[in-house]
């Protein structure tokens, strides 16, 4: 006799009971939910908190039952999901194309964009970077946008890597202003964040060499990532690991991943992860991809065995693992943690 409905039907039933302040974005949504919750934390506004990666400091990992006014949600733009929350504020860190078993195109996914954009409250706060919102003319934006620009990064000091990154954190600390938290507080509770999974994840060591995860799985993730490893790591010899995230988008963005790959010093391939009934092996793009990278002048290697890269670490090399499937459970059980 209990009812069954899907997962975002439940949450958008859930958060009618609260001000809901919605983070969504093709890139960087979890990275930023997080970074505003913990500035709510820090600064005593005790909110409800679902995020899609964990996160230590919350209670429950990736959620807390806070008993503030706030629900801060990781909103999800995957088959319209998103559509089930009537924020009162929200912040879009990126708008991109993705799921292409979900969304046809870049114009597809902004349609979706601008009806989430309708259900914001009138009266509440949209808060994008100002290079975001000009790539999307296409887009109406409220009249309570928000959008900050590139250079007020500068200010931002966050324990991960890259000017994406700090481009997230500015957004939820210009949020968190709109909620009246001073600036200098909402600044300063960053240097205390405690990162979040599979986002520049160190793992550990192997052969002395740092292995890191993060869940990039499109071609401007990857990209956005070597960029921050190159950061902490300027004299390192980066080697990406790749497994893709269904096959079908391995297809669609193929030449953009034989791209963003390419930036990496060493680059090894292993067999894509399939969701199941979702989409076939997609082998042959993997050995393909491999072949391309090889062709850009980067060593590549194609592997049936996910943890082989680890034999390649040595002499001042990063192992830099991308994988939204199995390839990064199957690593942890081989570094060397601490």
């Amino acid at each position: 006799g209990i009812p069954q409905i899907p997962y975002q039907q439940a949450l958008g039933a859930f958060a009618h009971n609260y001000q809901t302040i919605a983070i969504t974005g093709t890139h960087g949504k979890s990275s930023t939910t997080a970074f505003l919750a913990h500035i709510c934390i820090q600064t005593g506004l005790d909110p409800v908190v679902l995020v899609g990666a964990n996160m230590e400091s919350l209670r429950g990992k990736h959620a807390q039952y806070g008993k503030g006014k706030y629900f801060i949600v990781e909103a999800d733009e995957y088959r319209n999901h998103f559509l089930e929350l009537f924020p009162a504020h929200a912040i879009i860190t990126t708008i991109d194309f993705d799921h292409p078993d979900s969304f046809s195109s870049l114009q597809d996914t902004e349609k979706a964009y601008q009806e989430f954009i309708s259900q914001i409250d009138p009266s509440g706060y949209l808060v994008i970077s100002d290079t975001e919102k000009n790539k999307h003319s296409s887009i109406t934006f409220p009249k309570h946008t928000i959008a900050v620009l590139e250079k007020d990064i500068s200010d931002i000091h966050v324990p991960l890597p890259g000017d994406h990154m700090r481009m997230n954190a500015l957004l939820a600390v210009t949020l968190a202003e709109k909620l009246g938290i001073p600036r200098t507080d909402a600044i300063t509770s960053l240097k205390t964040f405690p990162g979040l999974s599979r986002r520049f994840e160190l793992l550990g060591t192997f052969n002395e060499c740092d292995v890191r995860s993060d869940y990039g799985h499109h071609p401007a993730e990857i990209t956005a990532t070597i960029a921050g490893a190159r950061e902490v790591y300027p004299h390192a010899r980066i080697m990406a690991v790749f497994e893709a995230h269904m096959p079908l988008r391995l297809r669609t963005f193929y030449s953009d991943f034989v791209t963003a790959l390419s930036l990496a010093d060493e680059i090894i391939v292993v067999p894509p992860f399939a969701p199941m009934g979702r989409d076939d092996n997609g082998v042959d793009f993997a050995i393909r991809l491999k072949n391309d990278v090889l062709a850009s002048g980067k060593p590549a290697e194609y592997t049936e065995d996910p943890t082989e890269f680890l034999l390649h670490l040595k002499d001042n090399t990063v192992a830099l693992i991308f994988s939204a499937g199995n390839l990064d459970a199957m690593t942890r059980k081989f570094v060397k943690k601490g």
